[in-house]
This record gives C-alpha cells, sequence and structure tokens, in this order.
C-alpha cells in the first residue's frame, strides 16, 4: 500500500475528500488546526442544488436531513428566478447550518477510514519523486508525517498554498459582514427581519432558523474594507448594522457569537504543484452568496477523490490527474466572476438601480431564466467542450430508475463511488415478440462484454428508458458527469473507458 494522503484542513472540502478516498479504500489522514469545532462560526447557511445533490448521491444527505429547512427558492442577486424548469428533476435548495454538515462528513470520513487529528497544524513540508514529508505541531510537540500526496485544505488564509508559492490574486468592491447566531426565535422577529433580501440602501440581509429559538443573522455592507483582527465585532456592532439595511431596529437580545467576514474575490494561479493539491477555500475564494461557495469546495472534493484514488491504485491513466486543475479552475473563476456580477447589481445603489429593474425584466424570457438558474445552482458546470450535446459533460437529472430489481434512482446508484454504466433500454422480458427486446439483449450483452474488464472500477447499471435522460445509454464518471453517451453497443466506449477509468484489467 501506498503512504496515506494528508489533508490539511477540516472544514467541508477536507472531510467530503477524505470520504471519498475512503470509499475506494485509501488511507487518509486530516490534520485539523483547531483543537475543537468552533460551534458552527460559519457563514455558510445553505447549500444550493448541485451540494444538495452531490450529498444525496453519496448517501450523505439522509443523515442532515433533520437539520434542514426549504429555502425561500433560487436567486440572482436576490432576484428570484422561476425554479419550475428543475422541478422533479432536480433537488430543491436547502437552508442548513455548516456546522451540521461537517459534522456528519466529520462521521461518515472517520467510518470510512479517515484518521482525524483535531490541535494538529502543518507547519512546513518537503516533497520529492514519491511523496511528500508534512511537519506538524500539535500540544505533544512536533513531528513529521510521510504521504504519497499533500492536500491543502485549509482555508482561504491557506499555509499549504503560502508554503507551494501558489499565487492567489484577485479583486472586487470592498466589503464587510457580520455574521452572528442570536438567541430569538426566527418566527418572532418581524418580518423584514426574516429570510434573505436586497436593501434599498446598498446591501444584504439575511437570516435563518437554527434551532428553537436561535436566528443566524448575516448583513453584508459595502465600500468598507475588513477592520484588522484586533477589533472585534459587538453584539452593537450588529443591531446597528441590521437598522441601516432593514431601515427597523433589531430585537437587543442575547448573542451567541458574532464574527465579522469579507473580503476579495481570489481564485489560485494553479491547483497543483507536483504532489501537492488545492481543494475548498484554499483554491479559491469569494462572497458566500446563492450557496455557490459551499457548492464549488464539495464539487471539487469530488472531483478529485476517484481520480487521486485511480493515481495511487494504479489504474489511473498518465494524464487523468491533470484534469482536476483543467477542469475545477475555470469553474472557479466563472463562479467567482458570477458572484462578482451579483455584488455588482447591489452596490452604489443608485447607480444598479436601473440595472436591477432591466434585469428583472430580461427574467421573465425563459431562456434568461433558465441560464441564471444554472448559473446559481452550478448545474451549468460541464467537463465537455462547448459545442457538445447533451447530456455530455454535464450531471443527469436526480429522477427514479426502473430496474430487474425494482425501483431505484440516478443518485442511489452512485453511493459507492465508482463509475457507473447505465444501459436504458430495459431490463430482458424474455420475449422479442414486437418489441425489439430480442435485438436489445444481445446489445446489452455486448456492452457487458466490453465493460467487464473494468468492473472493479465501473458498475453496470440496467433500467427503463427515463424521458429526462435523452440517451440510450450513458457512462457515468464517480464524479456524476456523463463521460460518454450512445448506444450500448457503440465502439466509442471503449475509448471513454480507457480515457477516464484507464487500461483494462488484465
Amino acid at each position: 500500500m501506498s503512504d496515506p494522503v494528508i489533508i490539511s484542513g477540516g472544514g467541508p472540502a477536507g472531510l467530503m475528500l477524505a470520504h471519498e478516498l475512503g470509499l475506494w479504500g485509501i488511507e487518509s489522514i486530516v490534520l485539523e488546526r483547531h483543537a475543537t469545532r468552533d460551534g458552527g462560526r460559519s457563514v455558510g447557511q445553505a447549500l444550493n442544488t448541485t451540494a444538495a445533490e452531490l450529498l444525496d448521491q453519496r448517501g450523505l444527505l439522509d443523515g442532515i436531513r433533520e437539520h434542514t429547512a426549504p429555502s425561500q427558492g433560487t436567486h440572482f442577486s436576490l432576484l428570484w428566478l422561476d425554479s419550475t424548469p428543475l422541478e422533479n428533476r432536480h433537488l430543491p435548495a436547502l437552508l442548513l447550518g455548516q456546522e451540521y454538515l461537517e459534522r456528519e462528513l466529520e462521521h461518515r470520513a472517520v467510518k470510512r477510514g479517515a484518521d482525524l487529528r483535531p490541535g494538529h497544524e502543518l507547519t512546513g513540508f518537503t516533497q520529492d519523486e514519491s511523496g511528500v514529508t508534512v511537519t506538524v505541531r500539535s500540544a505533544d510537540g512536533e513531528y513529521r508525517l510521510r504521504g504519497s500526496y499533500l492536500i491543502g485544505a485549509d482555508g482561504e488564509n491557506s499555509v499549504v498554498r503560502e508554503l507551494a508559492g501558489i499565487g492567489f490574486p484577485g479583486s472586487s468592491q470592498p466589503n464587510c459582514g457580520l455574521v452572528a447566531d442570536v438567541e430569538i426565535d426566527f418566527g418572532d422577529l418581524e418580518e423584514i427581519h426574516r429570510g434573505a433580501r436586497f436593501c434599498p440602501i446598498g446591501g444584504l440581509y439575511s437570516s435563518v432558523p437554527v434551532e428553537p429559538g436561535v436566528t443566524r443573522v448575516i448583513t453584508a455592507e459595502f465600500d468598507t474594507d475588513l477592520p484588522g483582527a484586533s477589533v472585534a465585532p459587538t453584539a452593537a456592532e450588529l443591531r446597528a448594522g441590521v437598522e441601516r439595511l432593514n431601515e427597523q431596529p433589531f430585537p437587543d437580545v442575547p448573542v451567541r457569537w458574532i464574527r465579522r467576514y469579507g473580503g476579495p474575490s481570489r481564485v489560485a494561479d494553479r491547483f497543483q504543484d507536483e504532489r501537492v493539491l488545492l481543494v475548498g477555500d484554499s483554491a479559491h475564494t469569494f462572497y458566500p452568496l446563492a450557496g455557490l461557495r459551499i457548492n464549488l469546495c464539495l464539487q471539487d472534493a469530488v472531483n478529485l477523490g476517484w481520480k487521486l484514488a485511480g493515481d495511487l491504485l494504479g489504474w489511473a491513466p498518465p494524464e487523468l490527474l491533470d484534469t482536476y486543475t483543467a477542469e475545477r479552475r475555470p469553474a472557479a473563476v466563472r463562479a467567482a466572476s458570477a458572484t462578482d456580477t451579483q455584488l455588482a447589481l447591489i452596490h452604489p445603489v443608485k447607480r444598479v438601480a436601473p440595472v436591477r429593474e432591466l434585469v428583472t425584466t430580461l427574467l421573465e424570457f425563459p431562456d434568461v431564466n433558465r441560464y441564471l438558474l444554472e448559473l446559481s445552482t452550478g448545474l451549468n458546470v460541464s467537463y465537455a467542450q462547448p459545442d457538445a450535446a447533451r447530456p455530455l459533460g454535464r450531471r443527469l437529472p436526480h429522477v427514479a430508475l426502473t430496474g430487474p430489481g425494482g425501483t431505484s434512482s440516478v443518485p442511489e446508484v452512485q453511493h459507492h463511488g465508482r463509475g457507473v454504466f447505465l444501459d436504458l433500454t430495459g431490463p430482458d422480458t424474455g420475449s422479442d415478440t414486437g418489441t425489439g427486446r430480442g435485438a436489445d439483449t444481445r446489445t446489452r450483452t455486448a456492452a457487458a462484454d466490453r465493460l467487464a474488464p473494468w468492473s472493479d472500477r465501473v458498475e453496470v447499471v440496467v433500467a427503463e428508458p427515463v424521458a429526462d435522460i435523452d440517451a440510450r445509454a450513458v457512462l457515468l464518471r464517480p464524479d456524476g458527469h456523463v463521460a460518454w453517451a450512445g448506444e450500448p453497443d457503440d465502439e466509442t466506449l471503449t475509448g471513454a473507458l480507457r480515457q477516464w477509468f484507464g487500461s483494462p484489467r488484465r
């Protein structure tokens, strides 16, 4: 066995990656500099459609569902979009405090074999052709670890990124926000203080229920830089900010915790330096709007996990790991640009008011609404050429599947984290009279024979045709994106298998 993968950072990206590696039997060590969880002191409060579906395709959503609540919907710069095109095809956005997500990911990662080390902080590393040697500081002193790869999942102030010499440029209009948990039931707030809203003075306000008697409040104001770390935020500052934004006093209630957030949008120059890779906020950071930030973190993890596993298990083609940066960095650039565009529609309010009015009118056009809907939900991400026909490169709708064993679904067949060959010609009925099923059976046999040498990496699922999937067969990558689509016996399938899953087993 190879040395374990060392992950610096125990947030959503690092824990999701540890879980993904565990699905393939790859050992990981997660170094988390905080000795204890900080009580959920995160601005994260929502899962957009793609984030919810990524969790669902690994069976992780069930463990946190009790802590979720329905979202107001999907918006672009707090201009609410018509979600009808996604109904019955994709999951809705959900409200969820990030602490519940981290708790579940930690539980599941450890269950899959991850070695989680709270209070252990990476302070340095060296790398060579075969691995990485990491220096770690803990309460018991300093020690060294040997790993096959080092993953920087240590946030926007990443030590791993800095030590690797990877640039982190960025720019956007100055902004400063507050996030706090206050001791008041969400239902007891005045209506103007409930939910998310664009504020007429030029800023954003949001509140969501955390638990009975506790509400998370988030503010954002612009043309204001973050003060130094020595300037602690206060409850009075929070109430004053809310009153400016909503033009109504906020109740003087106890504040459990409060912190500032903000800063420019940034995307790393590159996501890999030999045996060091970046995921999550260490690779990209921007204003947390419409759930795009947490979505990007989870997508990084599921994109990298199986590619890293393939490399360590010896079946990955030489170029597979390079596709991580090639696919995820452009996605980060697009997400950061989409977020900056939304912020540009918020401030300065007098200048943007007519633009917001125009965009509101444009949203009445179905194509405009759908474009922004896919952008805001992350469903626009495709790893195929721009002119490729759907569903190539994209995620499939999360719809039901009917097969020989009964009813399942697109996310359910992806729980094991392997590739999936989805044959949608329907199960064998035992007769081909007037149905053409005999031909389909022969075709399926040919496809099964072709896939057999990859059976340790790709599972075969047979199901009835699905109206929402415009293909007779698809090859799904472990991250849920379509690598190939066509007829089950199409000879081009072999090329796609070699491209994404390496040489056949001998």
